[in-house]
């Protein structure tokens, strides 16, 4: 497989917004089942990081349609060249980004004290983070309701729990232990469900990809999605670890408990960038064989 500068660039601004995309999506949820756990400063601090994610994220989908454009001419002028960029808009992605900036822009409802713009801020966290299912290669599957409403299911539980670790990296720097140790314990009883559907979600989609699974596995598709799923493993051992060793400490006030969470913490997010790259890589550069 043969990858070109553009090519590169327009796999990390896809993983760029996939990260902002899940970031604000999940923060969003966050705000709505750890509301009672958190306090005023904690809420500012992550509605902050809301807004700056969203401007990310909208931003680097623009910048991927231009990149996209830019790849198809093969010059730096193709990025701002109307017809390339009709020929995106008009198809899929074109979709995909519309979706994403309205459920971004809902988004921004989150920002306000006021309990009234709750629902459209969920709402918008559900449109732009189930926006990637509208395009891809589900779509060439027949029929593609049932693989695209699992997609969905997928993106959504996929948000919930990558876009838990950064508000919850706040709320470990500087809180006290007993908060500390309540919003983990909250986070990681969702989280077990949450990840249980991540799962058969992902898994069915993965069942009704491969076709001949000598093939699948032996092309390029196939071997990044191993990559994938050894990443995966890696984060779900993580956040096993959390769950049944860290989190029971914090809850019986180990202080040391405290240091290794906000490790673990790190390298979640570390192994879901792996993982959202990935992602990126094999959804733009090649197909299910």
């Amino acid at each position: 497989m043969e990858i070109s500068g553009w090519d590169v660039a327009t796999v990390f601004a896809k993983a760029v917004t996939y990260a902002a995309t899940f970031g604000s999506a999940g923060a969003v949820f966050f705000l709505l089942y750890c509301s009672t756990l958190l306090r005023d400063q904690q809420r500012a601090l992550i509605r902050r990081l809301i807004a700056i994610l969203v401007g990310v994220a909208a931003a680097a989908s623009i910048l991927r349609i231009l990149l996209l454009a830019g790849s198809m001419s093969g010059d730096m002028a193709g990025m701002v060249n109307r017809t390339f960029a009709g020929m995106i808009l008009g198809a899929g992605e074109g979709r995909a980004s519309g979706v994403r900036v309205v459920g971004l822009a809902l988004i921004l409802f989150a920002l306000s004290n006021n309990s009234m713009f709750r629902g459209p801020a969920i709402l918008g966290a559900v449109a732009a983070s189930t926006s990637f299912a509208w395009v891809g290669h589900i779509h060439a599957m027949t029929p593609n309701i049932a693989p695209g409403l699992l997609l969905c299911l997928h993106l959504l539980c996929a948000a919930f729990w990558l876009g838990a670790l950064t508000p919850l990296l706040i709320i470990a720097t500087g809180a006290h232990q007993p908060q500390i140790a309540a919003a983990a314990s909250r986070v990681g009883e969702l989280a077990l469900k949450v990840v249980a559907l991540l799962i058969a979600a992902g898994a069915s989609l993965l069942l009704m990809l491969i076709g001949n699974a000598a093939q699948f596995w032996g092309s390029d598709y196939g071997r990044m999605m191993a990559v994938k799923l050894l990443a995966l493993a890696a984060l779900l051992s993580l956040a096993a670890w959390n769950k049944l060793a860290l989190t029971p400490k914090l809850l019986r006030g180990d202080r040391r408990a405290m240091v290794k969470f906000r490790r673990s913490l790190l390298a979640e997010m570390s192994v879901g960038a792996l993982i959202l790259l990935t992602t990126a890589a094999f959804t733009t550069l090649t197909g299910p064989p």
